[in-house]
């Protein structure tokens, strides 16, 4: 399983650490300081789904059986 939260120091009280630990009992849990600011990752502009319709082309033979795999066929 991998999770990844944005935090801020305030943000890591007794309570956070309390809910960590019930959470994740017998799991090793890996903690990860960055150096991004704030205004970096969270300006960052949404995906847009459908930015690539139109520029992705698929032969007209793409299921074709292989000539590789001739010995292998039935």
């Amino acid at each position: 399983m991998h999770a990844t939260w944005q935090l801020k120091p305030d943000d890591m009280d007794e309570n956070f650490l309390h809910a960590v630990k019930s959470m994740f009992q017998n799991h090793t849990i890996e903690i990860a300081i960055s150096d991004v600011p704030d205004n970096t990752v969270m300006n960052a502009a949404p995906r847009k789904a459908g930015a690539l319709k139109g520029r992705i082309k698929i032969s007209p033979d793409f299921n074709a059986p292989l000539s590789d795999f001739d010995e292998y066929r039935i």
